[in-house]
């Protein structure tokens, strides 16, 4: 109680402190994840965040999970630099819980144990912009989106054909090449583009010496065809072919161990207006991801040999509708049915193999959502969806969202409350641990805030409080050494944030993410979820074609398991720490651009995992030739 006595105080000094005349309302960025279609981010109650190309490209920034770090209400653990695993966690939920997209691909990890995605290999090439949308998003998209939605979304061809050639160089003999091709040239747009990165990197594990090396090809293409005036038929496609040098465990240095991996996605899609208050999109969406490890033997280890492979795809056809009645009233309708697959092989000398065979698992879902518009200051969404799965049969979730702006003081009143669930993976259904008989996780979550505009757009605040309760989620149980659904948590904290824009050229921006968990059967926090996290960045073009970007974040102490030889779990707090990055770029001339950047600029030593280390001062450097 006295947390949400203090969130309502701050709530209404702010009210009260509200500028009294009017002033044009800043709509925010288009976002197409919180409503599957397109409005401003002004427009949801979502709390939902646009990290755009310029901001990507001004910070340097060249994996996803490295922007994702500056997103209130995202914690991000990685295990070792370059290829190293990354997981990602929204408000404190699993990162099985978070349904990442790329243009609407579901890229989640069929065969990985929670359906997790791993970002260790996802770059930021030909990315448009990337939408995170906090809270359940089971209404729209069904299972996987209990704590929200990562939405990538690359660029499309536009304006006169352009080419870029690109190069960049730095710590740890780091090289990154690549291309890229856009245009529009009839009725036809196009977008390619080709990267490749390799490094040397770190020793990944904190206790050892050798380095573990990276490479990693993406090839990314979006073409668009008009058929007629109004109706386009489009094709997404991306590949990544990555190889990383991995250590055994924590603490565990291993010169042989090998982990390769290929991802696919590929989307088609046709969109056609109907009449002049009725569109439709159709759609068929494929991605496949095929990952093997292997560990030679070498005189750290002379008796272990290790060789594994983990094969699955997802099939999705998807048809929806818009229907716009009144110029106040959208709603949308939609059906998908999806289709995954998956098997898996692992052998280890001398102590046991086991091969999980193809198996795979339907689900139909059927939504609907209307939008409803108030001479633009109330904007209420109310959504409802229904999914029939193969093995535990129908599954109901709903969610209201609202947004209402006082348009006088600049102020916004944002509610949501919504329901949710996660079906178990493959490997929980069908392995040797697996149980068909398993029913989803479940989820009730809310949250609620405010934000503040002031002195014409140029300063902003937000508050937000938010909650999630989940119940008969999956977890392992050791006694019976089988899947069952028994956990139970809850998640809850604070996300604000504040922007500054001193002048045109120079804006400030920062945000602060307050997390309580707690694992309702044991009463113990969570483990890796930072109850306090800081980020804060600054840009400035300091002259005509000049940039400069400066970032910082804290990540506080959070609860963590190590294993001693015996595999006996021993519980840790893992320290707090704040690294600074810094990045700029010179336009030399109209077709040539200058960058460099350093991470960890001042050299911290620290673990995001225990036994597991991240890469100290790393400076690089590169140019762009544009044509």
């Amino acid at each position: 109680m006295r947390k949400q006595s203090l969130f309502i105080t701050v709530l209404a000094v702010v009210l009260q402190a509200g500028v009294v005349s009017a002033q044009e309302y800043d709509l925010g960025n288009i976002v197409v994840s919180a409503t599957r279609s397109e409005i401003f981010q002004a427009e949801t109650g979502s709390s939902t965040t646009v990290i755009t190309s310029e901001q990507i490209e001004s910070s340097g920034k060249l994996t996803v999970e490295e922007v994702l770090r500056s997103v209130p209400g995202v914690s991000v653990v990685g295990s070792g630099g370059f290829g190293g695993s990354v997981q990602v966690y929204l408000r404190g939920a699993k990162p099985g819980h978070a349904l990442v997209m790329i243009d609407g691909i579901e890229v989640n990890d069929p065969i990985s144990v929670d359906r997790s995605f791993d970002f260790a290999n996802l770059t930021t090439d030909n990315i448009e912009r990337i939408e995170v949308v906090r809270g359940p998003q089971s209404t729209l998209y069904g299972s996987d989106a209990m704590a929200g939605v990562i939405n990538i979304v690359t660029r499309k061809g536009s304006a006169e054909p352009q080419a870029a050639l690109f190069s960049e160089m730095g710590a740890r003999n780091t090289f990154r090449e690549g291309g890229e091709l856009r245009g529009v040239k009839g009725a036809l747009d196009y977008s390619f583009y080709l990267s490749r990165l390799d490094s040397d990197g770190i020793n990944k594990v904190s206790a050892g010496t050798e380095e573990d090396g990276y490479r990693n090809t993406t090839f990314s293409s979006r073409i668009g065809y008009k058929l007629l005036e109004d109706s386009e038929l489009s094709l997404v496609t991306r590949y990544t072919d990555a190889k990383a040098d991995i250590d055994a465990a924590a603490y565990d240095d291993d010169p042989n161990y090998i982990s390769w991996s290929r991802d696919y996605a590929l989307k088609a899609a046709f969109d056609q207006p109907l009449s002049s208050w009725w569109k439709h999109n159709l759609s068929f969406s494929w991605h496949y991801l095929d990952r093997k490890d292997r560990n030679e033997k070498d005189e750290a280890h002379p008796y272990v040999y290790e060789s594994d492979w983990y094969k699955g795809d997802n099939q999705k056809t998807a048809w929806q509708h818009d229907f716009t009645p009144a110029p106040w009233d959208t709603l949308t309708a939609g059906f998908e049915y999806e289709k995954e697959r998956g098997s898996s092989y692992y052998y280890s000398y001398g102590m046991w193999e086991n091969k999980q065979d193809r198996k795979s698992v339907e689900n139909k879902g059927y939504y609907l959502q209307n939008q409803f518009k108030f001479r633009d200051r109330l904007f209420v969404t109310p959504g409802l969806r229904v999914d029939d799965h193969q093995l535990f049969g129908a599954e109901s979730t709903y969610k209201i969202s609202a947004v209402y702006h006082i348009l006088e003081s600049g102020m916004s009143l944002k509610a949501n409350y919504g329901t949710a669930f996660k079906a178990p993976s493959l490997y929980q259904l069908y392995s040797s641990y697996g149980d068909p008989a398993l029913n989803p996780d479940k989820s009730k979550s809310y949250d609620f805030g405010f934000e503040q505009k002031l002195f014409g757009n140029r300063f902003s605040f937000s508050l937000t409080r938010f909650r999630s309760d989940f119940k008969e989620m999956v977890d392992y149980d050791s006694v019976v050494a089988k899947y069952v659904n028994l956990g139970r948590a809850r998640s809850e904290g604070y996300e604000a944030g504040a922007g500054l824009r001193i002048f045109d050229a120079l804006s400030v921006n920062t945000n602060f993410t307050y997390t309580d968990t707690e694992n309702k059967d044991t009463g113990l926090e969570l483990l890796r979820r930072p109850r306090h996290q800081v980020n804060f960045v600054l840009d400035w073009r300091f002259m005509p074609g000049a940039d400069l970007n400066l970032g910082m974040t804290y990540v506080g102490r959070r609860r963590d398991v190590v294993y001693d030889a015996s595999y006996n779990e021993n519980f840790v707090k893992d320290k707090a720490y704040t690294v600074f990055r810094i990045a700029s770029s010179y336009e030399l001339t109209r077709n040539l651009r200058l960058f460099a950047r350093i991470e960890n600029l001042f050299d911290k030593k620290y673990e995001e995992i225990p036994g597991y280390a991240v890469p100290g001062r790393s400076f690089y450097a590169g140019v762009k030739a544009s044509f």
